[in-house]
């Protein structure tokens, strides 16, 4: 028997086991005990990919975790997932560690990100797509400070432009800044996984036309956007996912004047970084550095390739 077949029966399976569960213990189940359970059978994969480290221990990232709750999406029978906040909350002390005051991220999310590194005492921004193109990264009322929404772009990153970036961070002494980065931002342009596409209208192009943005408008708007950062660390597919790393490599001749390197997490971090709970595809820190403090102060959670 096929793998993926006998993984669909025992799936199968497992769905009807659950059907026979009685109502009233279901009622009386937490969302996250019935995942466990799923999980168990074979019906789903855990849908959390959060870990235990002592650094999700620390009072710190306890407080801050307790502020964040606004950025929790609940969804029927699921539990409310762990690892956006801890994958934040590592990314943003690793730049503050850095010496990072002042961050730009490119992204498709619901803020949580910048809740974070504003915690940190981050000065950031970034990019958004339009909440008709991305209605689930709807940024919770109140939970960004008015600084960091007003730079908090509605727009697609392959449209940004140095003088936009600029006027919406409003104080030209900032710049360069001293990050741009991104998180699974770019993976929904690569073919890493058989089918499914995140965004929608990413999704809508042709492979060709997906191929076209990563392999050569993405080098041609780094080079461009490149003076208004010093360094720029993309976190996305590990090189052999569909074509990841010859995709990353092309942008690093387009940035001659930055250091190019690519690093892996280490364990359990690296659980963070994998991209979905079913596929075992990791991500990987793309990184092009003027100042070596950055890749220093990944070395702690990340090896050199």
């Amino acid at each position: 028997m096929e793998p993926d077949a006998g993984r669909r029966r025992a799936a199968s399976l497992g769905a009807r086991l659950v059907s026979w569960v009685p109502a009233w213990v279901k009622g009386r189940s937490s969302d996250a005990l019935k995942a466990r359970a799923r999980a168990l059978l074979g019906v789903e994969p855990w849908p959390d990919l959060a870990v235990r480290h002592p650094l999700f221990r620390e009072a710190r990232y306890r407080a801050l975790r307790k502020e964040a709750a606004p950025f929790d999406v609940r969804k029927p029978n699921k539990p409310v997932l762990e690892r956006g906040h801890q994958a934040s909350y590592l990314i943003a002390g690793l730049l503050a560690d850095a010496g990072v005051r002042t961050a730009f991220q490119v992204g498709y999310a619901n803020g949580r990100y910048l809740f974070y590194l504003s915690r940190m005492g981050i000065e950031c921004g970034g990019t958004d797509l339009p909440a008709l193109e991305t209605p689930w990264t709807a940024i919770p009322p109140g939970a960004l400070d008015e600084a960091v929404r007003s730079r908090l772009l509605e727009v697609d990153f392959f449209t940004l432009t140095p003088p936009r970036l600029l006027a919406a961070w409003g104080d030209a002494r900032a710049f360069p800044l001293d990050v741009l980065f991104t998180e699974a931002t770019f993976e929904t342009l690569l073919p890493w996984r058989a089918s499914g596409v995140s965004v929608p209208k990413y999704g809508a192009m042709s492979r060709e036309e997906r191929q076209g943005l990563v392999e050569e408008k993405l080098p041609a708007q780094l080079a461009e956007l490149q003076g208004c950062a010093r360094n720029i660390l993309l976190i996305e597919p590990e090189p052999r996912a569909g074509g990841a790393g010859r995709v990353f490599e092309a942008c690093a001749r387009r940035l001659p004047g930055l250091a190019y390197s690519v690093w892996r997490f280490r364990p359990p971090f690296d659980r963070l970084f994998r991209l979905s709970p079913s596929v075992p595809t990791e991500q990987a820190v793309y990184a092009y550095v003027r100042d070596s403090r950055v890749t220093d102060a990944l070395g702690a959670y990340a090896e050199r390739v």
